[in-house]
């Protein structure tokens, strides 16, 4: 039996704009902060990486902690590091769990596409009443007794021919692309955040071992003025004078120390290592002069590899075609149902029966829902058009800001280095003079000032040319996969 009728409404459809809105903002990553070198002045602590432990609202500086901490000291290497980013990294767990939504989503559009099919075994026991259905014959008995039959039936549903559907469809699976390469996106972020807060711990162990270097030379220089002093040699305030570069030097070791072991807590929290785990670093990143090629090289290669450019144009392709399923709505949908069974009293003394429809839907009127629906993604469709336009200069601007870092790193370390040899030349000129009494230890506590500023510029251009080559590499989307080539141990 087959019936064909009209119906005022069509099923509303369901819609993947929603799955589109964590791309953009997970794969976000701040550097202003973390990637300021440190100093000794405790006052600056407000721009340390430290700092940035409690910004909760930034999942790749979080993650989730894995196991118990193991007796002694463990050995953590970059590359050690970096894996375990990837692992327990909050950024790339919650973008996993992004994609996970986005495939579900693509599944329950396409179960919208394909029939339903549901199996029904009854057993049934009745008894009519001639009364309750106003029935009076003359002679017929007010009830019919107790009587019992079985049935079953396999029923089935089909959307059938409907085009909102399959355009939704197809949006969900751009969703999913679009999620896929967000999460590919996350790794390289994650590469960026573990790496930097890797260099961060590098720079402050070595101001640390620096400020342990220069307590001992002032202490050296203390003992030395204090034994001038008590011989009639020199003037007490070249004592006090020394005392006060001791201390100077102690505040600054202390200070020193604690920078160093914040900077560890933020590397254990970045890449998930259990509270209380004590480790140290093994990698030295040294300096190695960048050898990726020229700016116009790496503008290319961001343009090829930049996973969250993709992902920023899958995501506007799914919602045009979000868009294009809005619209589809307005188009009438053929829909058909049915069932297929045996009914009796028993179900080897049964008969078959059948029942097959066939349904148009026309949206004659829906209110202005079909209308809204398309308003709502044609602003969508705006939005993703333009953050995929920005995110695709964002990344020039990038690679040039990156490299332009880079440039001008690679300078300072050399200058660096070379102003680093000529203060302790002149420190330890100073204190022979000093020792031979041609002097006062004025020149050496001045001379004592110069390599200090001259260990933290090192110490601050080192960290930035490496620094910049990670950022360079994170603009060219290719950090996970060479970081290790350009920031290996030297």
């Amino acid at each position: 039996m087959k019936t064909f009728h009209k119906t005022l409404s069509i099923m509303v459809v369901l819609t993947a704009a929603a799955l589109l809105q964590a791309q953009q903002t997970t794969s976000s990553f701040e550097l202003g902060s973390i990637a300021t070198p440190r100093t000794i002045n405790p006052a600056a602590n407000s721009t340390n990486p430290s700092s940035l432990a409690g910004q909760q609202q930034n999942p790749f500086l979080g993650s989730v902690s894995a196991g118990q901490p193991t007796a002694g000291t463990l050995d953590l290497s970059l590359a050690d590091a970096i894996d375990r980013g990837l692992r327990f990294n909050l950024g790339v767990i919650e973008n996993q769990a992004s994609l996970r939504q986005a495939q579900a989503q693509r599944l329950r559009s396409l179960s919208t596409m394909v029939p339903s099919v549901s199996a029904l075994l009854r057993q049934n026991l009745d008894q009519l009443s001639t009364i309750a259905i106003g029935l009076k014959v003359p002679g017929v008995p007010r009830s019919s007794g107790q009587f019992g039959y079985q049935e079953a039936y396999f029923a089935f549903s089909d959307t059938g021919v409907n085009m909102s559907s399959l355009y939704q469809y197809r949006a969900s699976r751009q969703a999913v692309e679009s999620q896929n390469l967000s999460l590919e996106d996350a790794g390289n972020v994650v590469v960026l955040a573990a790496g930097t807060a890797y260099l961060q711990v590098q720079a402050s162990e070595a101001r640390v071992e620096t400020s342990k270097a220069q307590l001992d030379v002032a202490r050296e220089l203390e003992a030395q003025t204090l034994n001038r002093v008590r011989s009639g040699l020199a003037a007490e305030i070249e004592g006090l004078r020394a005392s006060v570069q001791r201390q100077t030097s102690e505040q600054r070791l202390t200070v020193a120390e604690a920078n160093f072991d914040d900077d560890k807590l933020t590397l254990s929290r970045i890449i998930g290592l259990p509270s209380g785990q004590e480790f140290k670093t093994t990698t030295h990143v040294g300096y190695k002069p960048w050898t990726g090629g020229d700016l116009n090289i790496s503008l290319q290669e961001a343009q090829q590899n930049r996973a969250d450019v993709k992902s920023a144009q899958s995501a506007a392709e799914a919602a045009r075609l979000s868009k294009r399923a809005a619209q589809m709505e307005r188009v009438p949908g053929l829909s058909f149902n049915g069932y297929y069974g045996s009914v009796g009293t028993t179900l080897g003394n049964s008969t078959n029966t059948y029942a097959l429809a066939a349904t148009v839907s026309v949206p004659l009127f829906t209110g202005g829902r079909i209308h809204a629906e398309i308003q709502d993604a044609s602003a969508q469709v705006d939005r993703k058009q333009s953050e995929y336009a920005d995110l695709q200069g964002r990344v020039n601007y990038e690679v040039r800001h990156a490299f332009t870092d880079l440039r001008a790193a690679e300078s300072a370390v050399q200058v660096a280095e070379s102003n680093t040899r000529l203060a302790q030349q002149t420190l330890e000129q100073a204190r022979d003079r000093f020792a031979n009494g041609v002097t006062n230890n004025l020149e050496v506590v001045q001379a004592q000032q110069d390599v200090v500023a001259a260990n933290e510029n090192y110490i601050a251009s080192l960290f930035a040319h490496n620094l910049a080559k990670l950022t360079l590499l994170r603009a060219m989307g290719s950090a996970q996969k060479d970081v290790n080539l350009y920031l290996g141990s030297k």
